[in-house]
């Protein structure tokens, strides 16, 4: 018989004091807890950055060119669809009009989460008033009533089914939509516009089910057999409704994602569609000057929008359901008890996750293009069309005008040439606007690889060059020049699939095809609009171009770095790839759900100070810290001669002198918390900066010294326009000085690998090229302000894995990491001057990305000569993004959060000290080399108004400093004072089962009650703080 365990009698009076008082305690803990992280917050919300001597003038002015330049992005990156009948523009007489469609009332200006912005000021509604435009508010204010705003907007605290709610009364339905309503509609306007709004972000892909609330209050009803990004049964009826009573129907998609939309063809009486995208905080603005013909919509979709999503490639492995768990991974990370705190409440992990790139590099176009050049979609007939015509409505690069172009190929010389090397194709084309009113076009170059069935994988076309027009007037003509670089069209082979002894980046001897084409399906009719040149024999590239490195395969068999192949090959992942030799044998039909997690991927979980010992190189050299060599890089805040002399090379032999200054301390202190800025380095005369997110708006994710909310980078891409990227980099870089940011966590440019992925806002494409352009020049354009940018995510966060990015192990082919994924990234170190990089949350096979040494060091640093700073994202979980691990792969920063980190692995090798040299260098190097831009920038326009102020004062920033020490003192006691909070609710209920005496009780009791007290003087602290640095700061 087993022994059942003693059961402790509770002495009554002591029991009856104890629970009375912590329960007074309990509740006072968490009163206190939140008084006192209310007013931090508060606080802070009141206080910037030192931000230099702007003047208000400028401040002011800097804000009314950053709207006016919004506006214009959000013109130039609405696209039109569909317009029958011409019904757009609107006419001038068109005074009134009814906006049906909740979603006019709850307009999106971004997407949620890091990417986002603070607050649309301007959406649809009030745009029309400020146009001059009435509106039905009969209708408006019954949608207000229906539903006041989304329930969920932060994708950060909520889970899919919830931020992803839909919002619509059913037309039919006379208890919102009464006769009279409807009456009195049909007499206020013959024009309908009818908004429909989608809403996804940061961790929360889009569903593939619908959630939705169509009765005031009412339950949330499922429609499992639509997913989110299709119309619901109540807008489907909304838009027959209005097709059937409204003489103008104009559709226009505010949403963070493509849709299908095949029903606006189908549905009688629809006339226009207009994808707005999302508009940022002002900029909805200009849409009515879109509407009625003052602005033209110039942009082109940078995505494939098809009938039906679950016709692309990647369907079946993106979004929740694309998911799979491994089935024996117990105790693994993060299934080992860690907890999510992304969702509505703290969620425990209880499935180690992956996903598979099973596609391959068949994404988006290339995979549409590729499947309709191989006759895979001969047996499609629908109501929208047979073949191609019956999958694809809206293809890549598509969009329509208000006017008519007509083009002329000027220049066609390299058809029918011999292509080299280090040679280039070039094609001139004259574009002519041929129609009534003034417009912009877009000319768009692509090529076709000759292959060989079974051989290296290539699409049928792929983006070559684009150019945008200036706006041309009827009549007037602008010659654009489109260029291809040979090299840039070579494969990476990471199997020698060709069979000659070759692995890495070659061509195919055979026939190459440009094609000038108004999107990716449609080549223009004009001649010479198809061109073929020849390569007479393979050609390959052993080394890079731009750095001279060797480069070969990193990730790839007894090749990888990261000791576990990226294709699963040698960890039985058993994943059957696409392959163009067999688009139906081999398409993904389901995810794999779950299978075996094999020893040499269970070995890679977690890093542990094992693998730190493995890093150690008895041969790596003492180095020196703490010299006193007199050098600085900023004096009293300003750059000195030697901080722009080091920032212009990263090999300038003063290197070593300067760093030699550093001590470990304020090295070890830089890489830690490089959360929120980059640490004061005294030793040199490197004041504290400050850093912030996100793409859109510089402050946007915390709103505090938030710039100007700008369209949303997908929306930007749509523009097709790279002088406006440029022109939006360079403001928002001035508006983030202006609000004492010196970094940019931003811009992103992971790819459009699904329609279901969270946040396909905040990237730009499908496309790997029209990103790297977008993104390069926006990146470009924050340098010449002076503000150095972390590119993000590096690599491969490109969906949010349902809920389970934190660590999902991301399995593919090298070709397909580099050609697809990584293509943007390197375009951005070798074209455009990134000096930064973030790393994401992720694995990339079975180690975390920023903490992959194939990645960091194999990629980044040694194929591409990358000499700038990578920090990681958000630290979440310590004992995954490791800041061990990132710093001996190659890392630069650690962002390991409010609370700080602490690195736990040997500290005394001089391969550790190396590093961490290493990365110090790679900071600062970041940290001066965008002034030295921004100083060359100013220089080549001649406008000294152009030059970053860093004049700030000593005693500024010393008060600053005070502010960010006592801040962190703050948030340090407050996380002290939440664990006594837990400690003293888990002693008060253990006493209550018997298993704690009231001593225990009461020893958590007065440890609250001294926490409490550090607590209340901490903030006390940090109020001095605050006083003091107004009181600088005011001067």
């Amino acid at each position: 018989m087993t022994k059942q365990p003693k059961v402790r009698k509770l002495h009554p009076v002591l029991h009856g004091i104890g629970l009375a008082l912590s329960a007074i305690l309990l509740v006072a803990a968490l009163a206190g807890t939140y008084l006192l992280s209310t007013m931090a917050t508060i606080i802070d919300s009141f206080i910037g950055a030192p931000s230099g001597h702007y003047s208000k003038t400028e401040i002011a002015d800097a804000k009314l060119k950053a709207e006016a330049l919004a506006a214009e992005v959000e013109a130039e990156g609405t696209v039109l669809v569909q317009n029958k009948d011409n019904t757009l523009p609107l006419s001038a007489d068109t005074k009134k009009v009814n906006v049906f469609g909740w979603a006019s009332t709850a307009w999106l200006g971004g997407g949620s989460g890091s990417g986002g912005v603070s607050s649309v000021n301007t959406d649809l509604l009030a745009a029309l008033t400020a146009y001059g435009i009435e509106y039905n508010t009969e209708l408006t204010d019954m949608y207000k009533d229906f539903q006041p705003g989304r329930e969920y907007v932060r994708t950060l605290n909520s889970r899919p089914e919830q931020s992803g709610r839909l919002y619509e009364p059913d037309i039919n339905n006379t208890a919102y939509y009464t006769q009279s309503m409807l009456d009195n509609a049909k007499n206020y306007s013959d024009t309908a516009v009818v908004v429909i709004g989608r809403l996804a972000g940061e961790s929360n892909d889009a569903t593939k089910q619908q959630y939705k609330r169509t009765e005031k209050g009412g339950d949330i009803v499922v429609d499992d057999t639509r997913t989110m990004l299709e119309l619901t049964t109540e807008e489907e009826n909304l838009l027959t409704y209005v097709g059937a009573n409204y003489k103008n129907v104009v559709v226009l998609v505010n949403s963070t994602n493509v849709m299908e939309l095949g029903q606006l063809e189908t549905i009688p009486g629809v006339d226009a569609c207009l994808i707005a995208g999302l508009s940022g905080s002002e900029a909805a603005s200009v849409i009515p000057a879109v509407l009625w013909g003052e602005k033209e919509p110039s942009g082109r979709t940078a995505d494939t929008w098809a009938y039906d999503l679950t016709t692309a490639a990647s369907y079946a492995n993106a979004g929740l359901e694309g998911v799979g768990a491994y089935t024996d991974a117990e105790g693994l990370y993060p299934a080992d008890g860690t907890t999510c705190g992304n969702l509505d409440a703290p969620y425990a992990y209880e499935q180690v996750s992956y996903v598979d790139y099973a596609e391959g590099i068949y994404i988006g176009y290339k995979w549409y293009e590729t499947a309709d050049a191989e006759g895979y979609w001969s047996n499609v007939s629908n109501e929208y069309g047979t073949g191609y015509d019956g999958v694809v409505q809206y293809p890549f690069g598509y969009g329509l005008s208000y006017t008519s172009f007509d083009w002329d190929i000027t220049d066609a010389a390299a058809d029918g040439s011999t292509l080299t090397k280090d040679g280039d194709v070039t094609v001139k084309v004259t574009v002519t606007n041929t129609g009534d009113r003034a417009g912009k076009d877009v000319v768009q170059l692509y090529y076709t690889a000759p292959y060989t069935a079974g051989e290296i994988e290539k699409s049928s076309v792929e983006l070559g060059a684009f150019a945008k027009t200036k706006e041309l007037q009827p009549g007037e003509s602008e010659e654009v020049t489109l260029t291809v670089p040979v090299e840039k069209m070579a494969s990476y082979d990471a199997y020698d699939a060709n069979h000659n002894g070759f692995a890495g980046y070659e061509l195919d001897a055979g026939d190459y095809i440009f094609t000038v084409r108004h999107d990716a399906h449609t080549v223009d009719d004009a001649e010479k609009a198809a061109l073929t040149c020849t390569l007479p024999a393979n050609v390959q590239y052993p080394t890079d171009s731009v750095s001279g490195s060797e480069v070969g395969n990193k990730f790839t068999g007894s090749d990888a770095i990261d000791g576990v192949s990226l294709d699963g090959s040698d960890s039985e992942q058993n994943i059957t790839y696409l392959t163009r030799a067999d688009f139906a044998g081999t398409f993904p039909k389901a995810c794999t759900s779950s299978r075996a997690m094999t020893d040499n991927v269970k070995a890679l979980n977690l890093y542990t100070a094992d693998m730190a010992n493995g890093y150690i190189n008895e041969a790596d050299e003492a180095i020196t810290t703490g010299a006193k060599n007199g050098l600085k890089i900023e004096d009293n805040g300003k750059t000195t001669e030697l901080g722009y002399q080091l920032g212009a090379d990263f090999n300038d032999p003063q290197w070593d002198a300067l760093l030699d200054q550093l001590t470990v301390d304020e090295m070890e202190n830089l890489f830690v918390n490089g959360y929120g800025g980059l640490a004061e380095l005294k030793s040199v005369g490197k004041a504290r900066s400050k850093d912030a997110d996100g793409p859109a708006q510089i402050g946007g994710f915390t709103g505090m010294g938030a710039g100007t909310g700008f369209p949303s980078s997908s929306t930007l891409a749509q523009s097709w326009n790279a002088d406006l990227a440029l022109q939006e980099g360079r403001t928002i870089g001035t508006q983030a000085l202006q609000n004492g940011y010196t970094g940019w966590y931003a811009p992103a440019t992971n790819m459009h690998r699904s329609p279901f992925n969270g946040r396909n806002y905040e990237y730009y494409s499908e496309d790997s090229l029209l990103s790297g352009v977008i993104c390069g020049n926006t990146v470009q354009g924050a340098n010449d302000a002076g503000v150095y940018t972390y590119v993000k995510h590096f690599i491969c966060n490109d969906g949010e894995s349902g809920i389970y990015r934190d660590s999902v192990y991301t399995w593919m082919t090298e070709q397909t990491l580099r050609e697809t994924y990584l293509r943007p990234f390197r375009m951005l170190v070798e074209e455009y001057d990134a000096v930064g990089l973030m790393s994401s949350y992720n694995r990339i096979g079975a180690v975390w990305a920023g903490g992959s040494e194939a990645l960091l060091t194999g990629i980044l640093r040694d194929e591409w000569g990358f000499d700038g700073a990578v920090i990681t994202d958000y630290a979440d979980h310590h004992s995954y993004m490791n800041g061990d691990q990132a710093l001996r792969a190659g890392g630069s920063l650690w962002m390991s959060g409010m609370m700080g980190g602490q690195l736990t692995c040997e500290t005394g090798s001089n391969s550790y000290m190396q590093a961490l040299r290493r990365a110090a260098k790679e900071t600062l190097y970041m940290y001066l080399h965008v002034r030295v831009t921004n100083r060359d920038y100013a220089e080549s326009i001649g406008d000294t108004a152009a030059l970053r102020h860093d004049d700030i004062v000593r005693e500024e920033m010393n008060g600053w400093t005070a502010l960010v020490q006592s801040r962190a003192q703050v948030d340090a006691t407050e996380e002290s004072l939440r664990i006594a909070a837990e400690n003293l609710s888990i002693s008060t209920y253990s006493y209550r089962e018997g298993l704690a005496t009231i001593l225990d009780v009461l020893q958590a009791q007065l440890s609250w009650i001294q926490l409490y007290s550090n607590a209340i003087r901490a903030h006390y602290n940090y109020a001095v703080a605050v006083s003091d640095y107004q009181r600088i700061t005011a001067q």
